[in-house]
């Protein structure tokens, strides 16, 4: 079956839904909100549901073919014959490209119905689906660029559709302050410092390899390393690996700012000043995966990075690797993130710093090398995240129908003013009033915490295995840091769940919320469902579905049994082990690892007489029995239980009788300081000042002062005016009128010296005729002899 002729209908749906509901939309719902909203929602709700269908085509073409990739030419973009520079518009169609189409148009398709449900009766209905519509449709660019410069365009897509979502709300205002435009512009700005960096690496790519697709670069790369090639700009040259290195370092600036890692990660919690779909579709699907998709299929360039400061000590300032320094920044968000977590009283910005902290877990796996690890957390973590974050909405959904009701019936207290549907303090006892919320929220709760056997569980115990089986002080330490994040993790959502769902109500709303419709409910079943299931993809020792997935001739795949291939890192990959176990673990088969590792593009290179000889392999990826690691295991399900025991029946055992309440935490002073001095308030009362103090030296100091005033007014006008007084003074009065009255006076002159020949004597005339008749017979003579 032959469907990857289908791809470009990928992002023809979502974009026909935008058209639709951009165009049309709001003309439907003004006739007629009832039926306008049903056309508007589903034909966006169809559009997500469609671009699915394609994707799972796809997935079973690629299935059917060996997993062989495929690029789909769309049309040529930008052309320019003499400089031999062709940028086609095309397509990736490989096991990378299509799990994030999955995952994208999967979820994204279940967030679309939910959301029809969760906007019913906003004044702006069509327009909230024509940004969904185009967001799935940048999102789905980005992940099916066959390069870098496509990837790029799907990049700022999700950036701008990000803006206006989260600033959905534009006219809303809180003390006096429009909080929703300001969250927008904040998530744009603080996005555009890493999309400098984009920037810069695409540029640095192009210099060096002259090219931006993906193939190219990797492969030149390699072999440029190969050769230890000096890459020369002007005057200047450096050697490839510090290249490489400045290029995945660019890169991890990239992905600070788009999967909110330190220090960009402040305009992800401000993000939930959007709608609740919104931040499901940011922070599961779609925008904050895309720094881990780019790390994760820039494999080759991180490896290289890892080779240049092993082999030469080119890193970055010189003191650890690009790829080295990704693991950490990683670590230290995903721990820095859930310490703040802790003390979030917001339903939606516990998952906020939730999300910032897993996407830690993920940059660190990609850091270290792990990229299947990173893609399993990224696809789980897509499902129990929206799974959390539309059951926070329903959570918001019934409060604020239980607050209509109140004041309704008028029974509103004081508190009517200062009512946040969002504060937890204000929950409690919803488990009673909201069954179907409670039970799925329950679920990716425990997923998120790490709970065995949900999907949760196998994702961050492969990606913390990886970091404990090998040896160096970065992994131990990433390790570590990891571990302590993950039980931060399972004590905020024990937290949480206490908070929410148990005790007694602490205000009216909460005792008078009731469940969501089925649209919204139905979703969260869906996710539910995935987020049990999940980890099967993954999960060790159970090989029907990885059979399914694989097929039953490509389960092994790859490599030969007994060759070894030498990782950048320096760590020997045995193909093959006599009795497949490792010293405290068990050999499996991993079907979400044999699908991936078709698009990992990974290189040999062995040291032969102290220089590196090596070569290129496409899609080739160095596999190892993967082991099932019991100590880890153990270690994270024992730190998973404690913290959810701690924090719920230790900590919150007592739980806050009304909404204000002390919470218990604050009794643990230091780790509260999180909630006083985060690193936002950092960022706002250090970066923001010296930010806009040097905006406003720019602007006053340089811009005016210098370019406007001296510049300006003292070089450039006065240089004009000199000029001016030059053309009018000299060069009119002596060039122009002078050219002019002297060929007056010259013709003047002659006219005086001709006019005295003419003396009116008749023999003065014969004289002259008797000159010139002998001249020209003297002029004859001379030509005929």
């Amino acid at each position: 079956m032959e469907a990857y002729g289908l791809a470009p209908l990928l992002l023809l749906f979502p974009a026909i839904g935008f058209f639709f509901n951009a165009l049309v939309g709001r003309r439907f719902v003004e006739a007629d909100s009832e039926i306008g909203e049903r056309w508007s929602g589903w034909i966006a709700s169809i559009a997500a549901i469609s671009s699915f269908v394609v994707a799972v085509l796809l997935f079973l073409t690629l299935r059917a073919n060996h997993f062989e990739a495929n690029v789909v030419e769309l049309a040529d973009w930008i052309v320019i014959p003499s400089a031999g520079f062709d940028v086609s518009w095309a397509m990736q169609v490989d096991t990378l490209s299509v799990t994030m189409m999955l995952v994208v148009t999967g979820v994204g398709s279940l967030i679309h119905i939910y959301a029809m449900g969760y906007m019913h009766g906003d004044k702006d209905y069509s327009r909230f689906f024509a940004y969904f519509n185009m967001f799935i449709f940048f999102m789905l660019i980005l992940v099916s660029g066959s390069s870098y410069l496509v990837l790029f365009v799907g990049w700022e897509g999700v950036g701008l559709c990000s803006f206006l979502l989260i600033s959905y709300w534009f006219d809303v205002e809180k003390d006096g302050k429009a909080v929703n435009a300001d969250a927008g512009r904040k998530a744009f700005i603080v996005n555009r410092v890493g999309d400098f960096g984009m920037i810069l690496a695409i540029i640095l790519m192009f210099w060096t390899f002259g090219s931006l697709g993906f193939e190219h670069v990797f492969e030149t790369a390699v072999n440029m390393t190969i050769y230890s090639e000096v890459v020369r700009f002007g005057p200047f040259s450096a050697p490839i690996g510090t290249v490489i290195t400045a290029i995945v370092a660019l890169f991890l600036l990239g992905a600070t700012g788009k999967s909110a890692q330190i220090p960009l990660y402040v305009w992800l919690p401000d993000a939930m000043a959007g709608p609740t779909p919104v931040s499901a579709l940011i922070h599961a699907a779609t925008m904050v995966t895309s720094g881990i998709y780019l790390l994760v299929r820039s494999n080759v360039l991180v490896e290289l990075s890892r080779v240049a400061f092993a082999e030469y000590g080119l890193g970055v300032l010189g003191a650890v690797s690009a790829a080295d320094l990704i693991a950490l920044t990683g670590a230290l968000t995903a721990l820095l993130a859930g310490l703040i977590a802790f003390t979030q009283y917001d339903i939606k910005k516990v998952l906020a710093y939730s999300t910032v902290s897993q996407l830690g877990f993920m940059i660190a796996a990609a850091g270290m090398g792990a990229y299947v690890a990173a893609m399993f957390h990224l696809i789980t973590h897509a499902f129990f995240k929206a799974l959390l974050f539309l059951g926070s909405g329903s959570v918001i959904h019934g409060m604020e129908h239980g607050h209509h009701h109140i004041h309704e019936h008028g029974d509103a207290h004081h508190e009517e003013d200062t009512f946040d549907p969002q504060d937890m303090r204000t929950m409690g006892g919803l488990r009673h009033k909201m069954p179907w919320t409670f039970w799925t929220y329950m679920i990716g709760a425990l997923a998120l915490a790490g709970i065995f056997p949900l999907a949760g569980f196998w994702s961050k115990d492969e990606l913390l295995a990886h970091a404990s089986e090998n040896s160096g002080m970065i992994f131990e330490t990433v390790y570590w840091i990891l571990t302590i994040a993950a039980f931060c993790t399972a004590f905020y959502m024990g937290r949480q769940l206490m908070m929410t769902f148990f005790g007694k109500p602490r205000h009216e709303a909460a005792e008078h919320a009731h469940e969501s419709p089925r649209l919204m409910t139905v979703p969260l079943a869906i996710l539910a469902g995935l987020t049990i299931l999940g980890g099967t993809m993954n999960l060790p020792n159970i090989n029907a579905f990885g059979t399914w997935i694989l097929g039953s001739d490509n389960g092994h795949a790859a490599v030969e049994e007994g060759h070894g291939v030498e990782l950048a890192h320096g760590e020997e990959a045995a193909h093959g082990e006599e009795d497949g176990h490792g010293s405290e673990g068990m050999s499996v088969t991993l079907a979400l690892e044999h699908w991936l590792e078709e698009s990992l593009l990974i290189f040999e290179l062995t040291k032969e007489e102290g220089a590196l000889t090596g070569k290129y392999h496409e899609y080739h990826y160095p596999h190892t029995p993967t082991t099932l690691t019991w100590s880890v295991a153990i270690i994270s399900s024992l730190l998973a239980l404690g913290a959810l025991s701690l924090s719920m029946f230790v900590v919150y055992r007592n739980r806050p009788a009304s909404a204000d309440a002390p919470d218990p935490l604050e009794k643990l002073r230091p780790l509260w300081w999180f909630r006083i001095l985060p690193l936002e308030t950092l960022y706002m009362t250090t970066v923001v000042p010296a930010f806009k103090w040097l905006s406003d030296w720019l602007a006053l100091a340089v811009d005016w002062n210098f370019w406007h005033d001296f510049v300006h007014d003292n070089i450039i006008r006065d240089m004009f005016v000199s000029f001016a007084n030059f053309l009018a003074d000299i060069f009119d009065k002596y060039g122009v009128d002078g050219t002019v009255n002297g060929i007056g006076s010259v013709t003047k002159g002659l006219a005086g010296v001709l006019r005295k020949t003419q003396t009116g004597f008749a023999r003065s005339y014969a004289l002259g005729i008797f000159f010139g008749a002998i001249l020209l017979l003297a002029y004859f003579l001379w030509i005929a002899f």
